[in-house]
């Protein structure tokens, strides 16, 4: 007896629960009034601006001083960097190692031919013993060696771009 009695309270609590509110119709929206125009900004018409401006004339912003310039402190800030930084001479960078062996000829050969495949490329060819290593480019980062690495990959298939650090002049 309890049982049939539940489930009736608990449908019928869905069944009004569920049911949709009134909504606001024309003549409630129409009592609602607002006047929000003195909160929005106010801008200069366009169509005025451009018949002030002639179409080959240019302003001349020469005349304008900054008002809110950083110029003094940003150049301290950068003379404090330099001034820390000026025992650094090596940056973390990267290269592109083309050949590593025993053999010296094979060394000279691939240097020779990177020469031809990228004529403004200055490939280094160095003896850590036993193996010659010949390197190309000196990049900051991996992305400024993928062009020059793309272009030698298909020539040379084990090309690998490694770590180095590179030399500040």
């Amino acid at each position: 007896m309890v049982k049939p009695l539940i489930y009736c309270l608990v449908g019928s609590w869905i069944i009004f629960g569920c049911s949709s509110t009134t909504t606001p119709t024309s003549s409630d929206m129409e009592r609602y009034k607002e006047d929000l125009s003195v909160l929005r900004p106010e801008y200069e018409n366009p169509e005025a601006l451009k018949d002030t401006i002639s179409a080959g004339e240019e302003e001349d912003y020469s005349s304008i001083t900054p008002k809110y310039h950083v110029t003094r402190e940003l150049n301290a800030i950068l003379d404090s960097i330099d001034v820390l930084k000026k025992d650094v001479r090596y940056i973390d960078g990267f290269t592109i190692q083309v050949y590593s062996g025993t053999n010296s000829e094979q060394a000279r050969i691939t240097r020779g031919k990177i020469f031809s495949l990228i004529p403004e490329a200055d490939p280094v060819l160095k003896f850590d013993e036993p193996n010659f290593k010949v390197k190309v480019g000196k990049f900051y980062s991996r992305i400024e060696a993928q062009k020059t690495y793309a272009k030698l990959k298909g020539e040379f298939p084990k090309a690998i771009i490694i770590p180095e650090r590179i030399y500040i002049q």
